[in-house]
């Protein structure tokens, strides 16, 4: 599937899921989105409000985290911790433990869920007498193929 048509699939997927849950779709947080959806890296929100003003336009930085945590709560958008960086979600439906692989050399993105992974994370985690926060995304640091 072409490029232009996933990033217009993920955005129209979006924007779906916030118009379900009863959301407001501002110009900031479509702004901010078509930024996310325009990157192929993990970007940090400093490098998202530099695109903004690269556009001609002027938001505080405390306004695009606030956007972005807005598209976090959606489940639309990832923060990588490993990274202090944002992507969206390539699968917002994901019913098992989202796991994103990061490569450290190229910052290339894998996701999956524990079960494709052959991860049993329930039964391992009742094994020591807790449970899984059910809306967890665990980041694995990899080198992925390209960069072996």
């Amino acid at each position: 599937m072409e490029l232009k048509t996933k990033q217009k699939n993920k955005k129209n997927k979006a924007i779906n899921i916030c118009l379900d849950k009863n959301e407001i779709l501002t110009p900031n947080r479509l702004l901010i989105l078509d930024i996310l959806l325009g990157s192929e890296i993990p970007i940090s929100a400093y490098d998202i409000n530099a695109l903004i003003k690269n556009k001609g336009k002027n938001l505080n930085i405390s306004s695009v985290y606030r956007v972005i945590e807005f598209w976090v709560k959606l489940n639309v958008v990832h923060k990588i911790s490993f990274l202090n960086k944002y992507m969206v979600c390539d699968n917002t439906d994901e019913k098992h433990t989202h796991i994103t692989n990061i490569c450290t050399s190229c910052l290339s993105v894998i996701e999956t869920c524990n079960k494709s992974m052959g991860l049993d994370l329930e039964e391992s985690s009742k094994k020591l007498g807790v449970i899984l926060s059910p809306d967890v995304n665990i980041e694995i640091p990899i080198i992925c193929h390209k960069c072996q």
